[in-house]
């Protein structure tokens, strides 16, 4: 990625953060343009993205709220002058990422996800009208819409959930990572199918692709994409490794929180946070670091 390119992102971040703490009444959503025929806005809570194909537009993420779609598809039609939406990618199904998904139905745009969500995204739209079309990513795909090229890619296995997914510009090298990556906020471990030895694997897999700024869901987009994954992984190599060594002394729930409350880990999150995280990981894990999902456990023992 060239100069112009850090440059203009940089620019960007500085706007959306000079707007985020504006004095003003916040808007309803801020957007920026890092480089040409790309946007990324915070639409509530949620960072969502767009990118001009040509003919038409991808999306990355569609917001939280029915009111976040409907100004995400406001200034997509406005900053592509009405191009249609032939591409839609989810980097996870949690609803504060992802909720706002219907409010872009019915669609004839082709729906990227992990391969392990298509049956889920697929019951979900059952019973509501004219289905879209649903590409299942399973290891990584190179899309090539006109004169652009894409890797959408997902982890081996669990990671920050069970359906995460990245989209990758090689030209720009920039990454749109879901909440795999959350500069300046805590990875969260509250889902209960994530798993701390498979988000590690996927954060090393984004580092293969030597990005140079990321997009994440949550928290600021950020040019220093090397230093932002190193961060995220030193802190779940941590957690991990505490865990399992809790795991094998065999240690109660109340000792690991009460320890992680007072003591801060991988020196990133705040201890209350670890606290929390650890608490959703610690009765899943075993001796070894594997972690069984919550949706397992959940599941009746075979007669």
């Amino acid at each position: 990625m060239n100069r112009n390119f850090l440059r203009a992102a940089a620019l960007a971040l500085v706007s959306l953060l000079l707007a985020a703490h504006a004095p003003a009444a916040d808007p309803a959503f801020e957007t920026a343009k890092p480089y040409e025929g790309t946007w990324y806005g915070r639409f509530g809570v949620t960072n969502c993205s767009w990118i001009d194909t040509g003919d038409g537009v991808l999306v990355i993420d569609t917001g939280a709220t029915a009111a976040d779609a409907k100004n995400l598809k406001a200034e997509i039609a406005r900053t592509t002058k009405n191009k249609p939406i032939r591409w839609i990618a989810l980097t996870h199904l949690h609803a504060d990422s992802n909720e706002g998904f219907s409010a872009f139905l019915p669609t004839d745009a082709t729906i990227l996800v992990n391969a392990r969500a298509t049956g889920v995204l697929a019951a979900s739209l059952a019973g509501k009208g004219k289905a879209p079309h649903i590409l299942g990513v399973s290891d990584r795909v190179a899309l090539v819409i006109g004169t652009l090229a894409l890797e959408v890619g997902v982890p081996a296995g669990n990671a920050h959930t069970a359906y995460d997914l990245y989209v990758f510009d090689a030209s720009a090298r920039t990454a749109w990572v879901g909440d795999l990556v959350t500069p300046d906020r805590c990875p969260m471990l509250s889902d209960p199918d994530s798993d701390l030895r498979g988000w590690i694997a996927a954060l090393d897999r984004l580092d293969s692709l030597k990005p140079a700024a990321l997009v994440p869901t949550r928290g600021n987009p950020a040019t220093s994409a090397t230093a932002e994954i190193e961060k995220t992984r030193r802190y779940l190599t941590s957690l991990l490794q505490y865990l399992t060594e809790k795991k094998k002394q065999g240690a109660p729930e109340a000792r690991v929180t009460g320890e992680l409350s007072i003591e801060k880990l991988g020196g990133y999150c705040p201890k209350e946070l670890s606290a929390i995280n650890a608490l959703s990981v610690y009765r899943r894990i075993g001796i070894d670091g594997s972690t069984v999902p919550g949706s397992a456990l959940k599941k009746p023992a075979p007669k």
